[in-house]
Parts: structure tokens; sequence; C-alpha cells
């Protein structure tokens, strides 16, 4: 093999490592080695890939190009080694998962639970963030995302819906002097609780019936960065707030939270497995994506 494409593989760990000398850990070099090889490759290139100091190393803007490809590389170097290996092999290596939060709890790790247990060899990484986070940048495998998708070079699955529902504490209606149901002009004058990701104007459409639609625009005077922050808000009747029904359930069924939307009137958003592989994809990925597809299949959004 040529010692750049070594170098090419060992400047990828050196990245994802977060330093030369956990990389030459996990690798099992001494720190000499490591810088040494980095050295070279830059030399190679005629270019500087990381800027380094005593307390942290980034990406030069031709660094961050090339650890793409070498994150392909690798990709491709591990494919290759799963195909020739055959399918009937024990599923093993690192699958990396992001979610919202109330997902992650209910979807997303108990679904990898049941595939771990189908698969020891698998070693789960699972990251529960409301915000979308940049697949490539955190390394991550699949992200599972909620709503409409912006353009971007990411594939992704269909794998449900999820119902959200308009609510907010009795005690916070009482206040403002509100009998449900809420007027469209009531519920612009509200207090709305929005998840970080919305920002502050938004705009959400709600389904009438099959045939026909409501979009009601809010100004977000509270802000939480994930669906458990946005819950205890709206228990605590500081405003109204949109969220998914699994993650209310039980606040509903005792009076804690109202709808403050009739019951023909509801917001469903898309469900989506997100990555950035193409048709060579591991096949510890696809199988999970299957798996957790099938589990969502058999639960009610």
């Amino acid at each position: 093999m040529k010692p750049e494409l070594h170098r090419m593989q060992l400047f990828a760990q050196i990245v994802e490592s977060g330093s030369i000398t956990k990389a030459a850990e996990r690798l099992e070099l001494s720190k000499s080695v490591v810088s040494h090889h980095l050295q070279a490759l830059e030399q190679h290139l005629g270019v500087t890939l990381l800027t380094r100091t005593t307390r942290r190393q980034s990406l030069t803007e031709a660094g961050k190009g090339f650890y793409q490809r070498c994150a392909e590389m690798n990709k491709l170097m591990q494919l290759a080694e799963e195909e020739a290996r055959g399918s009937n092999v024990e599923l093993a290596g690192t699958i990396t998962v992001t979610s919202p939060h109330t997902l992650m709890s209910r979807l997303v790790c108990p679904a990898m639970c049941e595939f771990i247990d189908r698969h020891p060899g698998i070693e789960p990484r699972l990251l529960a963030n409301d915000m979308r986070l940049n697949l490539i940048d955190k390394y991550i495998d699949l992200s599972v995302r909620v709503g409409d998708l912006p353009d971007s070079s990411a594939r992704a699955v269909k794998i449900g819906e999820l119902e959200q529902l308009l609510c907010a504490a009795p005690n916070y209606l009482a206040r403002k002097g509100i009998t449900l149901p809420v007027t469209e002009a009531q519920l612009t004058e509200l207090d709305y609780i929005a998840n970080q990701w919305e920002g502050t104007k938004v705009e959400r459409r709600f389904m009438v019936g099959k045939d026909s639609s409501l979009s009601y625009r809010f100004h977000s005077t509270r802000v939480g960065d994930s669906v458990p922050t946005i819950r205890m808000m709206a228990l605590a009747g500081l405003g109204i707030a949109c969220l998914p029904r699994l993650a209310i359930e039980a606040e509903l069924s005792r009076g804690a939270l109202v709808r403050l939307l009739p019951g023909d009137i509801g917001l469903m958003a898309p469900l989506w497995i997100v990555h950035n592989y193409g048709l060579q994809m591991p096949h510890r990925i696809r199988a999970f994506i299957d798996h957790l597809k099938a589990k969502a299949d058999t639960m009610a959004f």
C-alpha cells in the first residue's frame, strides 16, 4: 500500500479522536510516530491540514475537504471488507445515531437495544439533541428527523408521521381569561414557547380533515432547547406550545395540559431517517435502518 493511503487513514483518526495524543492511544502508536506521519502527509500534499496548539486542534479549509475524502475512503474500505467476509458474518462495528429527545427515548434507544441483543458486536453512540446536527462534522451515521427537510446532499427514508398538538396548561388559559376552543385571533396573542430550532417567528400549518389546512403565525416569547424542557415550561403555565402527542399523553390524560384546537385539526409531521450513504452502505447500517423502520411501523405516533 502506498504510504499516503495509510497516512490518510491515520489523518482521519486524528480528526475523529480530537488530538494526536488520543489518536496515538487508539492506534497503539507513539505520539511521535503519529506526528511524523501527519507532517509527511502535509509535506506530500504541500498544504497544512491541521492547525495545532497546546490546547486544541482545528481543520484548515484544505483539511476539511481532505478529511471528507478520507472518511469516504475509510467507509469504502470498511464496506469492501464486510462484503468480502460475506453477509452471514455477525454484524459488528460502531453505529452513531442522533434524534430529538422524545424519539430517542421512545423509538431509537429501544430499537438499538433490541438490535444489539441480536448483534452483540454493535457499538452504539446515541446522541439526543433536538437541534439538527451536521452528520459529517459530528461523524454521525444516521439522524432521525421530524418535519420538512432542507435541500442537501443527504439521503432520507420516510418511516412515518408524528402527530403534534397545540397545548397549554389550564391555569395559563385562566390567567388570560380564555375558554376553549381558542380563536385564531386569541392564539396569535398568546405567549408561544418555541423550540430553539424554530426561531422567533413561527408558522405552523394544521390540517383540517384531509383536504384543507389552517396556518397560524406565532411570535415566540419563550424558548427551550428540547421537548422535555418545553413540556416543563408549558406545565408551569408559561405559554402555549406545539408538542408531540406521545410526549404529553400522560399530561393530557390527567388534565395538566389541554388541547387548544378541536380534534379534527391536527399537525402531522413526516418522520425521516437521514444519512450520507449511497448504495454502498455498510451491512450494519442498512440492517439497523431496516430494524428502525420496522420498529416505527409498530408504533402509534
